[in-house]
């Protein structure tokens, strides 16, 4: 993190930080939303507040920074505002900002401690999906699901995977390579290939950025993967967390459009280039939602948490 501003200093000096969290388009939501603990935590430990009402409001202007730069990562807004309800929720009786300061920091390193934990019990939960001889299907690159395919992996299951390049960035192809030198079987394709992909696989296993009360985020081609999987009986599996469930009415979905540049060498006279990352796809295409608590079918995964 940036070390710029004393405790003295300017009260938004995480403003550089943010930035680059806000131009990462590489790294997943687990890890950004680990970037944005850090920086949270960082700003209460330097302590540039001198009570509770400073300290939430200069809390809440970061939060809002943070869901900002990524406003599809649930993760980010579910983490920022527990912190912040957590302080709000110290006796008002407590009027040594020490205490407090001290108090919000043991909660933080709890939240990344359960964080670190849930991550764990997915992978278990969605390791027992896959059996001996198993072809998988997976789009783009998400840390739970190579987490998954790795457990697999040492747990000796003898399956393939195909992985598709996910263009723009081609993280698709990164994972691919990792879980190639893992000893995994991949097989890489290109995505305008999903038709035959979808037809040679035993079951599509993604994951997500956020659950809404209609639809899972992820990168954009995982639509029409869900679309082809539902058509071709194809079964789909979600991997998330609890912490990934946003609803719509509590923080709109907002797309963004990035650089056009990463598909075309230059502009073009009346050639409008879209260079959208993420898309919604609908929940009800999902079979089962894998989460710390466990596999859920798509019915008792809605009942219970949307």
């Amino acid at each position: 993190m940036s070390k710029n501003g004393t405790n003295n200093g300017n009260m938004e000096y995480w403003r550089e930080d943010i930035a680059k969290i806000k131009a990462d388009s590489t790294h997943g939501s687990i890890y950004l939303s680990n970037q944005a603990l850090f920086i949270v935590e960082e700003f209460v430990q330097r302590q540039l507040y001198k009570n509770r009402t400073e300290l939430i409001q200069a809390l809440s202007k970061l939060s809002n920074a943070l869901v900002r730069a990524k406003p599809l990562m649930a993760l980010i807004y579910n983490r920022t505002k527990h912190i912040l309800q957590f302080i709000q929720n110290i006796p008002k009786e407590q009027k040594d900002i020490m205490v407090i300061k001290q108090a919000t920091l043991e909660e933080i390193a709890e939240l990344r401690k359960a964080a670190e934990k849930n991550v764990g019990v997915v992978t278990r939960w969605g390791c027992r999906l896959i059996l001996d001889h198993h072809v998988i299907l997976t789009h783009s690159a998400s840390s739970v699901v190579e987490s998954i395919l790795l457990e697999a992996r040492r747990q000796k299951k003898r399956f393939r995977l195909i992985c598709t390049e996910s263009r723009p960035l081609k993280e698709g192809t990164e994972m691919a390579y990792r879980l190639a030198k893992a000893g995994i079987k991949v097989r890489l394709i290109p995505d305008a290939d999903i038709a035959r992909a979808v037809r040679d696989c035993h079951f599509v296993l993604t994951g997500t950025d956020r659950f809404t009360e209609t639809s899972f985020i992820n990168k954009t081609g995982t639509h029409a993967i869900a679309t082809l999987a539902k058509v071709m009986n194809k079964p789909l599996y979600v991997a998330g967390e609890t912490g990934k469930v946003l609803l719509k009415r509590t923080y709109p979905v907002r797309f963004a459009m990035n650089d056009p540049l990463e598909l075309v060498d230059k502009g073009k006279d009346n050639v409008q280039v879209d260079n959208v990352y993420f898309e919604e796809s609908p929940l009800d295409y999902a079979d089962k939602i894998i989460l710390e608590d466990g596999v859920f079918e798509l019915k008792e995964f809605k009942d219970r948490y949307l």
